[in-house]
């Protein structure tokens, strides 16, 4: 297969992610579960776009990799490299899903869930930075 430069599957994966994000607005449920459905969607949104970066192999969608070193590390590189960043972040959106439910269980403040969101999304970012080609 013939590796190209192609934002294509980004730019569908947005879409998705757009869609997905406003129409868990319109669900039938109470307030705290709704920004719960739409928390998980972000992590897990971040995660599907790990796992189509590592199928593809466009790790060039990463900041920091061009696509000209992306080109040069070959197949198998590209799938290491972008392995280790599905693995973070796959890990995260299965930790945050859990909490999650745990937290709606227990009846705890959404505001829990969205400051574990915004500080775990950053600190699972921050690990992959030393992660190289």
């Amino acid at each position: 297969m013939e590796y190209r430069k192609t934002y294509q599957g980004f730019l569908l994966w947005m879409v998705g992610f757009i869609i997905a994000s406003v129409g868990a607005a319109f669900l039938p449920f109470e307030e705290d579960l709704l920004i719960r459905i739409t928390l998980n969607i972000c992590t897990i949104g971040v995660a599907i776009l790990a796992y189509i970066i590592y199928k593809t192999e466009y790790i060039y969608w990463y900041n920091g990799t061009s696509y000209e070193e992306a080109e040069n590390a070959g197949s198998e590189r590209r799938k290491q490299f972008a392995w280790r960043h599905l693995k973070r972040f796959g890990l995260f959106a299965i930790a945050f899903f859990l909490f999650s439910v745990f937290a709606q269980v227990c009846r705890l403040s959404f505001w829990i869930d969205f400051w574990i969101l915004c500080c775990g999304i950053l600190a699972t970012a921050i690990s992959t930075i030393r992660f190289r080609l």
